[in-house]
């Protein structure tokens, strides 16, 4: 039996031999995640120092094939060592070190946008979170995702922080993130 060049390069293809798939290299000097916390003593943003981000993408048909960001929860930094210390007992770092997000999929919204349904980990608790992220293909091999959500963490078992019976947190967190990099092909 005798196969043809074009016949074979369509099996291969659709047993993903030469899929477009590839690994996000983000860039971390372009890249944030950021948490805006509101309180009646005063507002502060808390970045995430550290964390590691495993993105496939498929560069040839613009498309994000998974995504999961792991960080530990110590590398959330406020601007103030003690704000931090007081944050990891809070979140009780020593029995829940890390935090984990999983994208189960991307589905098309208004815009160009899509809406992201995820597993979040936190705390010993897993959530689902849907919320919106915009995508940004740019040549060669760029690829960006901004998205937006708010996050309460008492879903996640967290008390709301009070203290002296005047100042309080607000449980809901404003997280933006923007992350950057390029795609190196696995093959």
């Amino acid at each position: 039996m005798k196969i043809s060049a074009l016949t074979l390069v369509a099996l291969l293809y659709a047993c993903g031999l030469f899929a477009g798939e590839a690994t996000l290299a983000i860039d971390r000097s372009r890249s944030h995640v950021e948490a805006m916390v509101r309180s009646s003593l005063e507002n502060f943003t808390a970045s995430l120092t550290a964390y590691e981000a495993l993105i496939s993408v498929d560069v040839a048909e613009k498309r994000i094939v998974n995504a999961q960001l792991k960080f530990r929860v110590a590398d959330v930094k406020t601007g103030s060592e003690k704000r931090d210390a007081d944050m990891g007992r809070w979140e009780q770092t020593d029995q829940f070190p890390e935090c984990v997000y999983i994208l189960d999929a991307l589905l098309p919204a208004a815009g160009g946008t899509f809406k992201a349904r995820g597993k979040l980990i936190l705390h010993g608790v897993t959530q689902e979170l849907v919320f919106p992220v915009t995508i940004s293909f740019k040549a060669p091999n760029v690829c960006s995702l901004d998205g937006d959500l708010t996050l309460n963490t008492t879903d996640f078992g967290l008390p709301q922080i009070r203290k002296f019976g005047l100042f309080k947190v607000n449980p809901e967190l404003q997280v933006k993130f923007h992350l950057e990099g390029r795609a190196a092909s696995e093959n």
